[in-house]
């Protein structure tokens, strides 16, 4: 600081005259000096107006794009509900199809053989014919007293009552008849009621069905006539898959974090001791390695039974191949599983080995716990090793709705960001032409004093009646017609 004196031993005379050297350089140089505040204020101000319309511009033309690619993925996705909604039903409609024939086969045979029961259990009453007049023939006989008119009264007395016995034999048989006849009706009317029970099941489910298939064209429609309700929802849709394949993956991690350290320790039994490829030990990339090719076949499985479309390549080959290669992806995670739990195994040998080393090391007893309990960690960690590989097999599903949700929710993401850069642009272009007028105003503050002498001498040089004015501080026009908003 001293080194700015011009006389060190006269600190405030130095300044004076440094601000008095100042003042006067400023107010010679007051029109360029002027000219360059304000051409700088108009130049950040354009800056960040272009800048602000750019990122409007971009953000636009990518709402636009993200908004065509989510309704063209919300199409696809409804074409495959529909489809396979169709494909069910024509499946399902074949088979019922093909069974109805059958069964109005046989409702028609139930109803004709219940019509016939029903017509053979008609109450038909013993007829006996001809009594009457045979029993008013004989009223007219005279009976004197004759042992023989008594003898064929007696035997037609007989004959009725053996005719009546024989009428009350077939009568009763008859009814016994129509008691078994009513009972098989029974049977025939359960399973009538059994069949119509199952057409009105069916009839219910195709109901159903189609309510959901009418939905599904519903919303298919509004995602074809591209509406602002379909937009939001198919934006709510894929955020949601987004942040829950989110946390799915990373619950994934954390078993593949588990599996790892499971068999990190017994993988240097394996490889050579002190092997490293760069700073890693090559255990653990060994163990590393296994747990993604763990990871990649369940994938390649998930792929080839057709849960995930990951590869759509895969599903152009034959069913032959493709249950070859799913065969191998399962034979494969097997084999892996297998491995893992015999590391797990071993890693608890491992873990005790070095416990009774560095308690041999240190003088210390090693206590020996008892058998039943000290297998129950190694049968936990061998189940533990053989399990896990199944559970990472499975993470090909959220994998693959965080890649279809992932690039609507950044392609918001980047929107939302463009539109903030925006209006920072025109916030920093209203600050640049504000700060350019406040600059110019200082300036005209700090050489005020030079400047209020020149006009006062030319004033007076011209005589009072000609005063010259003062140049106001006028704002640059150009930048108080930037377009910043």
């Amino acid at each position: 600081m001293r080194s700015l004196y011009l006389w060190p031993e006269h600190a405030a005379f130095s300044l004076l005259v440094l601000w008095v050297g100042s003042v006067v350089f400023l107010w010679a140089a007051r029109e360029p000096m002027l000219s360059l505040l304000r051409a700088l204020g108009e130049f950040a101000a354009e800056s960040c107006a272009s800048l602000a319309r750019g990122c409007d511009s971009a953000a636009g033309e990518l709402r636009k794009r993200a908004r065509a690619a989510l309704l063209a993925a919300g199409r696809l996705e409804t074409q495959g509900r529909l489809s396979r909604e169709i494909n069910r039903i024509d499946k399902t409609f074949t088979e019922r199809l093909g069974q109805y024939s059958g069964l109005s086969r046989r409702l028609d045979d139930l109803l004709v053989k219940l019509e016939t029961d029903y017509e053979e259990c008609a109450i038909t009453p013993p007829q006996v014919p001809g009594w009457s007049n045979a029993v008013n023939a004989i009223a007219r006989i005279p009976t004197p007293g004759d042992a023989n008119v008594r003898k064929v009264l007696e035997s037609i007395r007989e004959s009725s009552e053996d005719a009546e016995q024989q009428a009350l034999k077939q009568h009763r048989d008859d009814t016994s008849k129509r008691h078994k006849l009513l009972a098989h009706m029974g049977s025939c009317w359960k399973d009538v009621r059994d069949l119509m029970a199952r057409m009105r099941d069916s009839v219910a489910a195709a109901m159903e069905t189609t309510q959901r298939i009418h939905g599904y064209v519903e919303e298919y429609e509004k995602v074809a006539k591209e509406q602002d309700a379909a937009a939001r929802a198919l934006t709510f849709s894929a955020t949601k898959l987004f942040l829950i394949s989110a946390l799915v993956l990373g619950v994934a991690l954390g078993g593949a974090l588990v599996n790892f350290q499971l068999i990190a320790l017994p993988m240097s039994e394996l490889v050579p001791a002190g092997a490293r490829i760069g700073d890693l030990p090559v255990a653990t990339i060994s163990a590393l390695v296994i747990v993604l090719m763990e990871t990649a076949l369940g994938i390649f499985a998930m792929d080839l039974l057709g849960v995930t479309d990951l590869f759509p390549k895969l599903q152009r080959i034959p069913i032959s191949r493709r249950r070859m290669l799913l065969s191998l992806s399962l034979a494969g995670l097997f084999f892996l599983a297998g491995v893992e739990s015999s590391l797990a195994v071993l890693r608890e040998s491992i873990a005790e080995a070095d416990s009774a080393l560095k308690m041999s090391l240190s003088g210390e007893e090693r206590v020996v716990a008892e058998t039943a309990s000290s297998h129950i960690p190694v049968i936990g960690q061998a189940v533990l090793g053989f399990v896990l590989p199944w559970i990472l097999a499975m993470v090909a599903i959220p994998l693959e709705m965080l890649l279809d949700s992932g690039r609507h929710v950044v392609a918001t993401i980047l929107v939302l960001t463009l539109q903030g850069v925006g209006v920072l642009g025109r916030a920093g272009a209203h600050t640049a032409t504000k700060l350019a007028a406040m600059l110019v105003a200082v300036y005209e503050i700090y050489v005020s004093i030079p400047t209020k002498i020149e006009h006062t001498v030319r004033n007076s040089g011209r005589g009072h009646d000609e005063a010259i004015p003062m140049p106001a501080r006028e704002t640059s026009p150009k930048a108080a017609r930037t377009s910043w908003s």
